[in-house]
């Protein structure tokens, strides 16, 4: 499963971001992903939560956004979404050497931190 190593880099991530509002708590974490990795968010939480307890981001809220696969076609020169991510092809020339947008990155978006 690699939900697990995801929820690491995830983890470490949140732990960076931190470092730079010291002695502020988190409260929730947005995370957005790209559809392209076909994470299992039940599973992403659960080893969040894993990895999590006893550190200061045990009991966060874990909010998972699953972003869907945009890419830029140089034959077209048309942005759109693609229909099938296992597939990643222009939908309106069917060319495939076509260049990600987004959805094909996990980002830590936002974190949100207590006032005290």
């Amino acid at each position: 499963m690699h939900e697990g190593q995801f929820s690491e880099k995830i983890v470490a991530t949140i732990f960076s971001e931190l470092e730079k509002f010291p002695g502020k708590k988190p409260r929730s974490v947005l995370v957005k992903v790209g559809e392209v990795f076909h994470l299992v968010p039940d599973a992403v939480k659960m080893h969040f939560a894993v990895l999590t307890k006893g550190t200061a981001l045990e009991g966060i809220v874990l909010d998972l956004k699953e972003e869907q696969l945009e890419v830029y076609c140089p034959h077209c020169k048309k942005t759109t979404f693609v229909e099938d991510h296992h597939l990643v092809a222009c939908p309106f020339c069917y060319a495939v050497d076509v260049t990600p947008i987004r959805g094909n990155q996990i980002t830590v978006e936002s974190i949100e931190l207590d006032n005290t």
